[in-house]
């Protein structure tokens, strides 16, 4: 497999296997009983998740995992780890932004009965952080990605017959 070059294509092409993705996840949780969850990121940066439950409850059930097996997650893929640890630390740092901002949003209620809550600038501030994170671990995923397709074994030797029908003895 290999990149679609036409930008219209891969836009295409995206949309196609995803939807295709989307209803192998449906079949597998339908088949299995299993709780299915899937986050895609398109070409132009839009975000879309599948869920067989909710999404946030996968999400929450696979970092509580984590977090009670930590030693069961592969070390030897240390790229990849360290994108899912920076990954849960942001996680939790939403959870903890959010937590607050549900706090602050009903002591404004009982406070002030019948007025608007006003929005959050800081925690408006943090959002934007946040998404710039999420952006940068994007980029370490495609980076590890990238490395891992140019992997290549120096060990391997070429056979007899290739070197043969090169015309060398």
């Amino acid at each position: 497999m290999k990149l679609v070059e036409s930008k219209d294509a891969r836009y295409v092409t995206f949309s196609k296997r995803k939807l295709s993705l989307f209803n192998k996840a449906t079949e597998f949780s339908s088949l299995t009983g299993a709780d299915v969850g899937i986050f895609l990121i398109s070409p132009s940066g839009r975000p879309y998740s599948y869920a067989s439950t909710s999404i946030e409850n996968i999400t929450h059930k696979f970092l509580e995992w984590k977090l009670q097996n930590p030693n069961v997650v592969d070390q030897a893929d240390e790229g990849k780890s360290n994108v899912f640890k920076t990954f849960d630390d942001l996680y939790e740092e939403v959870q903890i932004i959010n937590e607050k901002e549900k706090n602050r949003k009903w002591r404004y209620k009982i406070l002030y009965p019948g007025s608007q809550v006003p929005p959050n600038k800081q925690r408006l501030e943090q959002l934007i952080a946040h998404k710039l994170r999420l952006e940068k671990i994007k980029e370490e995923a495609n980076n590890y990605n990238l490395t891992k397709k140019f992997e290549f074994d120096l060990n391997v030797v070429p056979s007899q017959d290739e070197g043969e029908s090169s015309g060398t003895p």
